[in-house]
């Protein structure tokens, strides 16, 4: 419920503003109309996530919203939503295009460094965590977009880091499996087996998101064959084939 409390907060967040909206913030809401606006400004925010529709990022959870024990991070999960809402609101439809071309790179940064990432946040106040994981998300756009793998050291600069970051793993002295060492497990196998989209180079969720694309097109001929399909995010079949 929190969780879900802080994303309809964010959903709201306001035109060209860079702030991120405290759900303590808002009042009663007497009539339901703004709690109403709360709900569609939040569906819009589901609807890039995940999902068949045209729109839809289909960001894989492993990927995006999970920690490096395949357990769900809710200042990932929320500062991608934070960033997806601001992209929204001022109307900056060709980000999502941007953020495709740099798919690949994010991705590969994002399961390189995920133990990383999870040190940061703990040295990172509560109040800042989402909106440094937003511009931790923006900066890898960015520079994936322009073609260049990030830099860790530079990523975590970029959102005000600095320092060493050393990252240890404790060793079992067990045979036996924690559920912790499944859950990385699973997590493990989860990313090794997932599909990529041809497109981007994205991993794909396909029991959420996906759409199936005519590799030569149907306006040059192409048939509905199985030779002829394979499966990508709906974003990249309605947007990113010339």
């Amino acid at each position: 419920m929190a969780v879900l409390i802080d994303f309809l907060a964010i959903s709201n967040i306001k035109q060209n503003s860079k702030e991120v909206v405290d759900a303590s913030s808002f009042g009663s809401d007497e009539t339901g109309d703004k709690t109403i606006e709360s709900l569609n400004s939040g569906l819009r925010i589901a609807h890039r996530i995940t999902g068949n529709s045209s729109e839809s990022l289909g960001l894989h959870p492993a990927v995006y919203f999970s920690n490096d024990k395949g357990k769900h991070n809710r200042f990932l999960f929320l500062g991608m939503c934070a960033l997806i809402a601001e992209k929204l609101r001022d109307n900056h439809g060709a980000w999502f295009r941007k953020f495709t071309l740099a798919r690949k790179t994010t991705e590969a940064f994002l399961l390189a460094h995920k133990p990383v990432i999870g040190i940061v946040l703990q040295n990172l106040s509560k109040r800042t965590r989402i909106p440094k994981m937003r511009e931790m998300f923006r900066y890898l756009a960015d520079e994936g977009a322009d073609g260049k793998s990030p830099d860790v050291k530079d990523v975590f600069e970029h959102i005000g880091m600095t320092g060493k970051i050393i990252d240890l793993t404790a060793r079992t002295p067990s045979a036996a499996f924690s559920d912790d060492t499944k859950s990385q497990i699973y997590y493990r196998q989860a990313i090794e087996s997932a599909i990529k989209c041809p497109i981007c180079g994205g991993l794909l969720d396909t029991a959420k998101s996906v759409s199936y694309d005519h590799i030569t097109p149907v306006r040059e001929k192409g048939l509905g064959t199985a030779e002829n399909g394979q499966m990508v995010h709906p974003y990249c079949n309605s947007a990113m084939k010339g």
